[in-house]
């Protein structure tokens, strides 16, 4: 028996669902331990001072808006190695890494240049200055050890890229315990340690960034020797290959930033319709993001399986692993949005715990439950446009989820919702349809553009004889 027959084991597991599930179930879980790491901030922050507390979260979201393009770049070495790995090009493989961890240094020693402006910034958005102080230390540390962060991702995309997702999950809860561990020990010092308060909690993440980088360093020295594969051959900065990153890489970068800072835009546009309408939108994005945070991870698994099975030439597996990512997702979304709409209250009982039963706090909830409903109806369309973006960026189709999230984000749901305030007094559940809307067109049109097929006509690495 060949080892194409379709007798085969591996090849009746090619394309199949549980090849995507064990891909995809230990990146869900890890795509988690960031939020992790920021609730371990927040809690730790929480026994500081109130003012620490408040500061963390803006300070976090600045931050994350500066580096999510070089980041979206370095993370697309996981369809690199994606890609030569399942063409069995361990050289190419190895050069891809390599190229990336350049990247994450390169860009890691210019994003401090932002560190004397961020005091500014931050002000200028209407922070109080005692606020803005705190923030402009936590903004700064975190920006000051950017190259941390991006290489120890550019790392984890060595393994994530070979589909090896439970060492990725393994290593994140490793870097959730030690963050968790050195946020006690620097927010509030012990013996020879100085209490470092908020920037103590910035000092913490880059620590575990660091642990992450010797681990990932450590167990892709060790299995390039037993394997054979060339580390240090490939080594040195390629244009080619940076070229290759910038075609690529840069388009998904910007795909991520325009996501990110539309929804900024609009949630500091919710913050003129009135407090109420602010608290409200807050809680629905939050129980929104429990749905939407494993799908990121699941995104990442099925842009790492579609180019594998690119790179090893079978668009066939590449299309069939897209189907069962969509009816995976579409029931996660389904099954959860109908949760929302049906027990919305049980949903948000968690956030209000440790609140007063006041009028205040009732008609909070009654509102945040009215958008739980839109919630729900948009996740489904958000799970069609993560996992067919995904398989497109995949492919090396990069530039046309960049443009398509572009459009929805700004055209569809920052722009109406802008004029709606110019020339009306909206509702909060009117200006609530534009970024259903926008959700609604991007998972249609991502879903017709994979149905095109153009996909198939990138090539991220060189043409492989089968």
């Amino acid at each position: 028996m060949t080892a194409t027959s379709a007798d085969s084991p591996e090849e009746l597991r090619v394309g199949s669902m549980r090849e995507l599930l064990g891909t995809a179930v230990p990146l869900m879980v890890s795509s988690g331990t960031q939020a992790l790491m920021n609730a371990a901030d927040r809690a730790v922050l929480a026994g500081w001072s109130a003012d620490a507390l408040a500061a963390v979260s803006p300070a976090s979201m600045l931050y994350w808006t500066c580096i999510c393009i070089p980041l979206g770049v370095v993370l697309y070495a996981n369809t690199f190695i994606a890609q030569y790995d399942g063409a069995g090009r361990h050289e190419g493989m190895m050069a891809a890494l390599w190229q990336a961890a350049w990247i994450a240094l390169l860009a890691g020693v210019l994003l401090p240049i932002l560190i004397p402006v961020s005091r500014f910034v931050l002000i200028g958005f209407g922070q109080q200055p005692e606020i803005a102080e705190l923030q402009s230390i936590y903004f700064n540390t975190l920006c000051g050890g950017s190259s941390l962060v991006l290489l120890s991702s550019a790392l984890s995309c060595y393994f994530a890229g070979r589909r090896r997702t439970r060492l990725v999950m393994t290593v994140g809860f490793v870097s959730v315990g030690m963050n968790f561990f050195l946020d006690w020990l620097l927010v509030f010092g012990w013996g020879v340690i100085p209490p470092l308060g908020i920037r103590g909690a910035a000092l913490a993440t880059l620590c575990a960034r660091f642990c992450e980088i010797l681990i990932y360093g450590l167990l892709i020295a060790k299995e390039s020797r037993s394997h054979g594969f060339p580390l240090l051959e490939h080594c040195r900065p390629t244009a080619d290959y940076l070229l290759k990153y910038l075609r690529f890489g840069l388009p998904s970068g910007m795909h991520f930033f325009v996501d990110y800072s539309g929804f900024a835009a609009f949630l500091l546009m919710i913050g003129s319709v009135g407090g109420n309408a602010l608290g409200a939108t807050n809680l629905a994005f939050s129980v929104n993001g429990l749905i939407f945070v494993p799908l990121l991870g699941f995104g990442t698994a099925v842009q790492t399986i579609v180019g594998h099975h690119l790179g090893a030439g079978d668009h066939l597996a590449a299309r069939r692993t897209t189907r069962h990512a969509v009816v995976t997702g579409t029931v996660w979304t389904g099954v959860t949005g109908a949760l929302l709409v049906l027990l919305p209250t049980v949903v948000l009982r968690p956030f209000f715990l440790l609140a007063d039963e006041t009028a205040e706090m009732m008609a909070l909830n009654a509102e945040a439950g009215i958008l739980l409903r839109f919630v729900a109806v948009y996740s489904v369309f958000d799970a069609l446009a993560v996992v067919f973006a995904s398989a497109l960026r995949g492919a090396g189709d990069t530039l046309f989820p960049m443009l398509l999230t572009l459009f929805s984000s700004w055209c569809i749901m920052v722009l109406p919702a802008w004029l709606m305030l110019q020339w009306t007094t909206p509702s909060l559940q009117q200006m609530w349809l534009a970024p259903t809307a926008g959700i609604i067109v991007a998972g249609i049109l991502m879903w017709l553009r994979f149905r095109s097929g153009k996909w198939m006509q990138f090539r991220i690495t060189n043409e492989v004889q089968s």
